[in-house]
C-alpha cells in the first residue's frame, strides 16, 4: 500500500514539473516574439535633455519649464499613437513619422491651454534633446538619410501614373 502513495506521488510530482515547464516555455516563447521595452525614467530624461540643449536655452528656461515641455511633448506623441502606456502595446502597423514642425506648434497650442507659454525655439530645442534621449535609451531608430529617401518614394506617383485621375 506504502509503495502505491509513493508511485503516485512520483507522478504526480512530475507531471507537475511538465505542466510548469510547459507553460514557462509557452510564455518565453511570447515574449521573445515582442520587442524589448525601453524604460522612460523622468528624473534620467530631465538630466539628459537639459545637458544637450544649447546654452542660450539653459540660460533662459528653468528646470520646471524643460520638465513641463517634456511632458507636453509625451502628451502629443501619446495623442498622435507613438507613445504607449504599460501594456496597451500595438504590434500593428508600420512606422510613424511626425513633422517637427507641426509637433511644435502642437505643444505650444497645448501649453497655452494652461497658460504656460513657451518659446517655440526653446520647444524645438527641447523636443530635438528628447528624440535625442529616445534614441540614446533605444525606443526609436535613428532616421537615417537613405531611409528618408525610400519614404520620399512612396509620395510620389509611379511612371506612367497619372497623379491627376
Amino acid at each position: 500500500m506504502g509503495g502505491v502513495l509513493v508511485v503516485f506521488a512520483v507522478i504526480g510530482v512530475v507531471l507537475v514539473a511538465v505542466i510548469g515547464l510547459v507553460a514557462l516555455g509557452a510564455v518565453t516563447r511570447r515574449l521573445a516574439a515582442e520587442p524589448g521595452r525601453s524604460v522612460f525614467e523622468g528624473d534620467e530624461a530631465l538630466a539628459f535633455v537639459a545637458e544637450a540643449l544649447p546654452r542660450w536655452d539653459t540660460a533662459e528656461l528653468s528646470y520646471d519649464e524643460v520638465a513641463r515641455t517634456m511632458r507636453l511633448h509625451l502628451d502629443v506623441l501619446h495623442a498622435r499613437g507613438v507613445a504607449r502606456s504599460g501594456g496597451d502595446l500595438d504590434l500593428e502597423g508600420g512606422p510613424v513619422v511626425l513633422d517637427p514642425d507641426t509637433v511644435v506648434a502642437e505643444i505650444v497650442e497645448r501649453a497655452g491651454r494652461v497658460a504656460f507659454f513657451p518659446d517655440p525655439t526653446h520647444v524645438a530645442d527641447i523636443v530635438a534633446a528628447q528624440l535625442a534621449y529616445f534614441e540614446a535609451i533605444g525606443v526609436v531608430d535613428p532616421v537615417l538619410e537613405p531611409a528618408l529617401a525610400e519614404l520620399a518614394e512612396l509620395d510620389r506617383p509611379a511612371d506612367g501614373d497619372d497623379p491627376g485621375r
